[in-house]
């Protein structure tokens, strides 16, 4: 996929309470530059002004709330705006935007990511809720599907049973098979692996590599049983990456780009499953030099996916969180 040389234009309504505001001109000018990544440049100037300027902050959150042209953004603007009022002990304010989330049919999959961790502790029942927004399509399918999601989709799936345990529900199939798919009884040790998904039998030196399937490869994937679905495969590596650039920021990261053969030829000869992640990035250890990728790409430059848009448009959006 490339990018459209005449980008979309933004909704009139968005422009002009932009304008009433007295955004920094930088803001302004990458608006005005990239206008499909508009939204997410809304968000992080947000982001930054909330400690120093929370009443210009909210300004900007509910514009987003209001015109942002996606869902997402919409959605991500109202939980930071919620935080927000939250610290100034609003909180009936910020019950009311979350509330306005969780009706039915509105929450989309990353926000529901995000409140299932939330919640999880402290309102299980809606915590429940989000976490089978976030696995539904996991949920949709057979439960053996488990043994092949990611480390980060795995975390959901199992944090989506611990909670219907603190419920006193009985386990479910997907519940079963996450707990023998994660192999531990501790939260430590899921955590851990879906933020270190790389083999145990990695050197120390060895270079950190996130592998992802090519885009023009991922049906053959999805086929293949070596994923669960298409549409999030390249966020779920993002979200891996982030997780571990927090984890240990000193440690470069890289990015390599598979294909479903080269994958399946690798484990047969290592006698690996070629579902695990962790195969992959075996695989990669392998890998000339100049076939990694330094994680993060700068923000206008290509996405480390190859989807021939911009980092700061494609996995480097706020959004993918």
């Amino acid at each position: 996929m490339t990018e459209s040389a005449t980008p979309a234009p933004l909704p009139p309504e968005l422009v002009a309470a932009v304008l009433d505001l007295d955004l920094p001109q930088h803001h302004l000018d990458a608006m005005a530059a990239d206008p499909d990544s508009a939204a997410d440049v809304l968000l992080e100037a947000a982001g930054q002004q909330r400690e120093h300027d929370p009443a210009h902050a909210k300004a900007l959150l509910q514009i987003l709330r209001e015109h942002a042209p996606q869902d997402d953004h919409r959605q991500y603007a109202a939980h930071m705006l919620s935080q927000i009022l939250r610290s100034e002990a609003w909180n009936e304010e910020a019950d009311r935007l979350i509330a306005d989330l969780l009706r039915p049919g509105v929450l989309g999959r990353g926000m529901a990511a995000v409140l299932a961790e939330e919640y999880a502790d402290t309102a299980p029942e809606t915590a429940l809720y989000c976490y089978n927004v976030a696995c539904r399509s996991v949920l949709a399918q057979p439960a053996q599907i488990v043994d092949r999601l990611e480390p980060l989709g795995l975390a959901l799936l199992t944090g989506r049973a611990r909670v219907r345990e603190r419920l006193g529900l009985a386990p479910d199939a997907h519940d079963e098979q996450a707990r023998a798919a994660d192999g531990s009884d501790t939260e430590t040790g899921l955590l851990d692996r879906a933020l270190h998904g790389a083999s145990e039998a990695q050197k120390d030196d060895a270079p950190v590599v996130h592998v992802a399937y090519a885009r023009e490869h991922l049906d053959e994937a999805r086929e293949h049983g070596l994923i669960t679905g298409t549409d999030t495969h390249h966020h779920d590596v993002e979200r891996a990456l982030r997780a571990d650039a927090r984890k240990t920021p000193a440690v470069p990261l890289h990015t390599a780009t598979a294909t479903p053969g080269q994958i399946t030829a690798f484990a047969a000869t290592a006698e690996l499953d070629p579902a695990e992640p962790a195969t992959r990035e075996r695989w990669a250890q392998a890998l000339d030099p100049e076939a990694l990728r330094p994680w993060p790409p700068e923000r206008n430059q290509a996405c480390w996916c190859r989807s021939g848009r911009k980092y700061k448009k494609c996995c480097g959006s706020p959004v993918v969180r």
